[in-house]
């Protein structure tokens, strides 16, 4: 189970690609995957939202044609800007992504004969139609995308938003950057702030993890690590922060004010000064 044969990147699964083994690499692929590279693979996921390069195009010609040793290879050991997740992922959730992949592929290519028999292929800009969903709902490089061939599933696609020129080697600004590590905490801050640890983790989870990673620790030096960051820069900075945004990063940070109310605040801090 190491996606190569023969000194090569290999072709085959080393399991039937069954219908359990898809949904359980759906699962994960939209936990781990779907952040840079949306839930249908066309590398615009929610970090591209945030000024962030773009992701792999998983419909690109050249991954369409790469085998499969070559995602779960990329998995394991990363591959450019993206960091490896052999500790977050077994061999088979890795496989089982892989599998997945495959999947979404050849569901934005399928054919009437490719499908089960009564199952409906339908373009995403039809399928925007019927649900009532906004005009452009679907847009991307491939709006002739159809629906996966296996049921239970899902898609959509994102309209493409312009990826600000970020530069790999910059430092960032916001949390845990140089420059936030210079303010001196505010210790009595640090103490006052009253707050739902195990709420703050789901606010963390749903807005945060995208970019920190759900671990806290970051991409340096594209995402600073949230790791004791409350010991670094005090409880205020981290909501002023959190608040206003930084909209001069690089990635640029959103502000997150019409989003979160004090309490959200109090409970984010709360969590974030807990221990991983």
């Amino acid at each position: 189970m190491t996606g190569m044969s023969g000194g090569k990147e290999g072709e085959a699964l080393p399991f039937p690609a069954t219908l359990q083994v898809l949904q359980r690499g759906q699962e994960r692929f939209n936990i781990y995957c779907a952040p840079c590279h949306s839930r249908v693979g066309n590398g615009q996921g929610r970090i591209v939202e945030r000024g962030y390069y773009r992701a792999a195009d998983f419909q690109s010609e050249r991954l369409r044609q790469a085998p499969l040793g070559h995602f779960f290879n990329v998995i394991t050991r990363g591959f450019g800007a993206m960091p490896d997740y052999h500790a977050e992922l077994t061999p088979a959730d890795r496989w089982a992504v892989v599998a997945y992949i495959r999947a979404l592929q050849l569901s934005q290519n399928a054919k009437a004969a490719d499908a089960a028999p009564g199952a409906k292929i339908a373009s995403l800009a039809q399928m925007t139609k019927e649900q009532g969903l906004p005009a452009g709902f679907a847009e991307s490089d491939w709006t002739g995308a159809t629906t996966p061939a296996f049921p239970g599933t899902s898609v959509y696609a994102t309209a493409p938003r312009a990826a600000a020129a970020a530069s790999a080697t910059q430092q960032p600004t916001g949390l845990g950057s140089p420059a936030a590590s210079q303010s001196e905490p505010d210790a009595a801050n640090q103490s006052s702030t009253a707050g739902d640890p195990a709420a703050g983790k789901q606010l963390y989870l749903d807005n945060c993890a995208v970019c920190h990673q759900t671990g806290r620790q970051g991409l340096p030096p594209i995402f600073p690590s949230l790791i004791g960051i409350v010991d670094k820069v005090g409880a205020t900075k981290i909501r002023q922060t959190v608040m206003t945004g930084v909209p001069t990063g690089k990635p640029p940070m959103p502000s997150f004010a019409s989003k979160f109310s004090s309490a959200d605040f109090d409970n984010l801090i709360a969590f974030l000064k807990t221990k991983p």
